[in-house]
């Protein structure tokens, strides 16, 4: 069989979506493949995953981008993945099936009980995180009290990208971005926060050694590879944490660089070097953590869940996206008569607040919708804003996600803002990262291929209009509740 092309396959298993995609070293896209990320919802509220529901899916996925290539080698598997989430795994290997999804409310029952033991500050001082239900350690301690059959058994907990790099290679791993995540990592030693994990009682053999982003951890396993219907040997790295794959994906590695990641979660990510966190003279905003690229920290400023904003208003609706994108292309109502005014996140609430406001019974479909994506574009300046109030440069932002296939939307951001942005094409940034980052681990390249990007430039003749109900609605309104 004559080889075409070699390729590199980079999975990003996510809160919504799974997705296999196969690159070149040059970065261009052979093959994608994109399931759904089973979820469930307990009788009690919580939401959690299954371990063996996400291999399953991972495999299919990986089986369907590999369906879709022919004459290609593959070469290596990169792995990035929500972070927060975990698995336990048990003294023979074993996985349990239970995950606490990274966005379940349950574990913030104990929120205030460890911010008793130990003062936020210190919290961020030592792991650069505030403390927040969403984290690691507070999933622990919930397993620890409402699941003691399964704690009792836990011998290590993986990361998600971890738990499927041990069950493509055999190999336990643990990976510094990801580990940035649990509350547990302090990142100035770049190693666990023995202090922490005794202070709340957490079992310290837990806890694999770390190893950074893009290290080659071990080779596809012959069982694995025979379903794949691929040879074995095949080098596999874990990527990391998902919003800071994606931002490398597309080179969004310099100072200045702004990266706006759309996904369920919508974030800010700016790429830092390593700082004193001992500085900030109080608790800021963002949270900081141990980038993908060596010896680098990144800033990451949540601008809240609204990706998952825009699915509730489809389950409300019955629509499905193409049917939300074909209302949105329709003439706009710019009368003001219907807003939508979503509340800036707070840490330690995953609870996205917001509401809408004015003529409700005299507002149609149409007009609800355009009020959410302008109700949305609000929030972002709001926290764009935030950033610039901190002096962090901002040169370049650059959008990258699921939402940037929304051109309203898309264009609604620059207006807004009344800055341009950069769209980029590939909206599978964080696959692209990961399989970036898997051939950097097998010396193939150096440098990050960049994607091709289109520059969305605010509309002239909406700014004053827009600036407007930005600052005589939209501010003061959540001016008005914040108080």
């Amino acid at each position: 069989m004559k080889i075409k092309d070699s390729v590199y396959i980079g999975l990003d298993i996510g809160s919504t979506h799974i997705k296999a995609a196969a690159y070149t070293t040059a970065g261009d896209l052979k093959s994608i493949a994109r399931l759904s990320t089973p979820v469930h919802v307990s009788s009690d509220g919580g939401i959690y995953h299954l371990s063996s529901e996400l291999w399953e899916k991972t495999l299919k996925c990986l089986i369907e981008c590999i369906n879709g290539m022919k004459d290609i080698k593959i070469k290596g598997i990169g792995i990035a993945s929500m972070a927060e989430s975990g698995v336990f795994m048990d003294a023979d290997g074993k996985e349990n099936d239970y995950i606490l999804a990274w966005y379940d409310q349950r574990p913030s029952h104990f929120l205030k009980e460890i911010q008793k033991k130990v003062p936020a500050k210190e919290f961020f001082e030592r792991t650069g995180l505030i403390p927040d239900s969403k984290y690691s350690l507070l999933k622990m301690i919930w397993m620890k009290r409402f699941m003691p059959d399964i704690w009792k058994s836990a011998r290590t907990w993986l990361n998600i990208a971890d738990f499927i790099a041990y069950k493509l290679t055999g190999h336990m791993q643990s990976e510094i971005s990801l580990d940035s995540r649990t509350m547990l990592f302090n990142i100035k030693k770049r190693h666990w926060d023995q202090d922490l994990i005794k202070e709340f009682g957490i079992k310290d053999e837990l806890f694999k050694e770390p190893v950074h982003s893009g290290q080659l951890i071990g080779k596809l396993v012959e069982d694995v590879a025979r379903v794949l219907k691929i040879p074995k040997g095949i080098p596999v790295t874990i990527a990391g944490h998902d919003h800071i794959v994606g931002a490398f994906g597309i080179g969004a590695i310099f100072d200045g660089d702004v990266t706006n990641s759309c996904g369920t979660a919508e974030t800010l990510i700016i790429t830092i070097p390593e700082k004193d966190l001992s500085q900030f003279p109080t608790l800021p905003p963002f949270t900081i953590g141990c980038h993908v690229i060596p010896n680098r920290h990144y800033v990451l400023l949540p601008v809240g869940r609204t990706g998952g904003i825009v699915e509730w208003f489809l389950s409300i609706t019955g629509w499905n996206y193409d049917q939300f994108l074909d209302v949105l292309s329709k003439d706009e109502i710019k009368d003001g008569s219907i807003d939508f005014f979503p509340i800036p996140f707070d840490e330690g609430n995953q609870v996205q607040y917001g509401w809408f406001g004015g003529a409700i019974t005299h507002s149609n479909s149409s007009e609800l919708s355009h009020a959410l994506i302008h109700g949305l574009g609000n929030l972002f300046r709001n926290r764009m804003e935030l950033l610039e109030n901190l002096n962090f440069p901002i040169e370049r932002l650059m959008v990258i996600g699921g939402s940037t296939q929304n051109q309203f939307w898309m264009r609604t951001k620059a207006n807004i803002l009344n800055k341009n942005l950069q769209i980029v094409r590939d909206s599978e940034a964080v696959a692209r990262g990961a399989a970036i980052l898997a051939a950097k681990s097998c010396g193939e390249i150096e440098d990050v291929p960049t994607p091709p990007s289109l520059t969305i430039e605010p509309d002239l003749k909406e700014i004053d209009r827009l600036e407007d109900h930005y600052k005589n609605r939209y501010l003061k309104t959540i001016s008005n509740i914040n108080k």
